[in-house]
């Protein structure tokens, strides 16, 4: 119990980060939209370490602490996201202060805290049907490690990609903040790349995998790529 108690305080202080940078910039804690947005991630990846805890403890452990970096270093998969977030928060907290690019209407808020709440929804959902998912890019012969076809991997290959693309491009939106999305871009340009390289390492060494792709086409969004 004690291990659970650790990864949810760890998820709820990783979800108030981002929050408490964007107060701390803007000078002012009446952001609604940011408390909404930090919210999301507290409810999403509260329930899917409650829900991994209960359904598969070593997937757990894979997601959060993998035993091998696989094909990339730590810096490409941990400090250089890391560091486009903070600089993504930290636009966002400034420009409430300022005023650079603060120009999102209501509406427009509203719908990017709903993106950021479907994408990362869905990345949710490919995590808990996908006992495999790994922050690190390798193949788990360790753990048997499988071809996984359903639920929205029956649509795209990579729906945890997707569903991060999609969440963290409609961040800046969210966050009322366009000039935001500028390390967005960066770091999306950085989970293509990673993506890439991954689709081909499963082609190759995954076994029952290129008769999947096969089967389902696109990588990221349907009927198209």
């Amino acid at each position: 119990m004690s291990y659970l108690l650790r990864r949810l305080a760890l998820t709820v202080i990783l979800a108030v980060i981002p929050a408490g940078l964007i107060f701390g910039l803007a000078g002012r804690w009446d952001l609604w939209n940011v408390w909404t947005y930090a919210g999301i991630f507290v409810v999403l990846f509260s329930f899917l370490i409650l829900a991994l805890y209960r359904k598969n403890p070593d997937s757990l452990k894979e997601l959060v602490n993998p035993p091998a970096r696989g094909r990339f270093g730590f810096s490409f998969t941990f400090i250089a996201p890391l560091v486009l977030l903070i600089l993504h928060w930290s636009i966002a907290g400034l420009d409430q202060r300022f005023h650079w690019s603060d120009i999102v209407p209501l509406a427009g808020l509203v719908a990017g805290l709903v993106i950021v709440a479907i994408g990362f929804g869905l990345l949710t959902w490919a995590v808990l049907v996908n006992p495999f998912y790994s922050a690190s890019v390798r193949i788990q012969e360790e753990r048997g490690q499988r071809v996984i076809s359903a639920g929205p991997y029956a649509i795209v290959r990579h729906p945890g990609y997707a569903g991060i693309i999609l969440g963290s491009v409609a961040s800046g939106v969210a966050l009322n903040s366009l000039l935001s999305i500028i390390p967005i871009v960066i770091e999306v340009s950085r989970l293509i790349y990673r993506m890439m390289i991954e689709d081909r390492m499963l082609h190759d060494e995954l076994a029952g995998y290129a008769d999947y792709a096969a089967k389902v086409r696109y990588r990221l969004i349907p009927g198209i790529w």
